[in-house]
C-alpha cells in the first residue's frame, strides 16, 4: 500500500516545518505590536501646530491592515482612535489662554488692545484698516501708509476717531491697499484669546475670542 503524504515527510521535515510557521506568526504578532508602539510614539510627540491629519492617521492604519490583516484587532485601532484624539485635546489644552491669530474679519477689543495682520500680495502706496462696530458704525480708521509685499501688523488701542475710548466688544475690520490708483481688499488675520477648546467628531475646534469655534487648520500662528 502506498504510504500516506504525512507518512511520506521524514519527521525532522514535519518538525522543521512547524517550527517554521510558529515563528512566521510569532514574528507577525511582534510586527504588530511594534506598530503600534511606533505610532503611539508619534502621537505622542507630534508637532501640535502640525498635527497628524485625519486622513494621514486613518491612511496608516490602513497601510497596516493590508500588510497585517488586522481584521481581528480592532479593540486596539479603537484604542489608537482614543490615544490619538486624546492627544490632540492635550496639545490643544495648552493653547488655552494664548492668543491666536486667525482667518477672519472680527476681532475683540481687549485691555485697550486690538491687533492682527494684512496679507500683501505686492508693494502698496497706501494701506488702511477700517474698525466697524456690531451696527455699521466707523469707530476708527488706521493708515498704515505704504507698505511692501508680504505680512503687515497692525493695532488699535481703542480709540476712536473723535479721541473717545470704545467700549470692549467685538469690531468688525475691512483692509483697503492701494497701488497705482487701484484699491483692492487684501486677505486679513485677527488675534483672539483661545477660550476653550472642543472635540467634534474626529476635529479639535478652539472657541476664540470675537471668532467664535475655529478649525484647527485656521489657525496661522499662537502667540503668548
Amino acid at each position: 500500500m502506498t504510504a500516506s503524504v504525512s507518512q511520506a515527510i521524514p519527521e525532522n521535515l514535519r518538525s522543521f516545518e512547524s517550527t517554521q510557521q510558529k515563528e512566521i506568526k510569532r514574528t507577525s504578532v511582534l510586527g504588530q505590536e511594534d506598530f503600534l508602539k511606533l505610532l503611539t510614539t508619534q502621537l505622542q510627540h507630534q508637532d501640535p501646530m502640525k498635527p497628524m491629519e485625519n486622513g494621514e492617521f486613518m491612511g496608516q492604519m490602513a497601510q497596516f491592515s493590508t500588510v497585517s490583516g488586522i481584521t481581528e484587532m480592532g479593540e486596539s485601532i479603537d484604542n489608537l482612535v482614543s490615544i490619538y484624539q486624546g492627544q490632540q485635546m492635550s496639545n490643544s489644552a495648552s493653547m488655552i489662554g494664548k492668543q491666536a491669530l486667525v482667518n477672519g474679519n472680527w476681532a475683540q477689543l481687549a485691555g485697550g488692545q486690538l491687533s492682527g495682520t494684512i496679507e500683501l500680495p505686492t508693494a502698496a502706496n497706501d494701506v488702511r484698516v477700517d474698525i466697524k462696530s456690531e451696527t455699521g458704525e466707523v469707530m476708527a480708521s488706521l493708515e498704515l501708509g505704504a507698505k511692501m509685499a508680504g505680512t503687515q501688523e497692525f493695532t488699535w488701542d481703542g480709540i476712536k476717531g473723535d479721541g473717545s475710548a470704545a467700549p470692549e466688544a467685538n469690531y468688525y475690520l475691512s483692509a483697503s491697499a492701494i497701488r497705482d490708483g487701484q484699491s483692492t481688499a487684501p486677505a486679513m488675520q485677527v488675534y483672539g484669546t483661545v477660550q476653550s477648546i472642543q472635540l467634534k467628531g474626529s476635529e479639535v475646534t478652539l472657541n476664540v475670542s470675537g471668532q467664535g469655534n475655529v478649525s484647527f487648520s485656521n489657525v496661522k500662528r499662537i502667540s503668548q
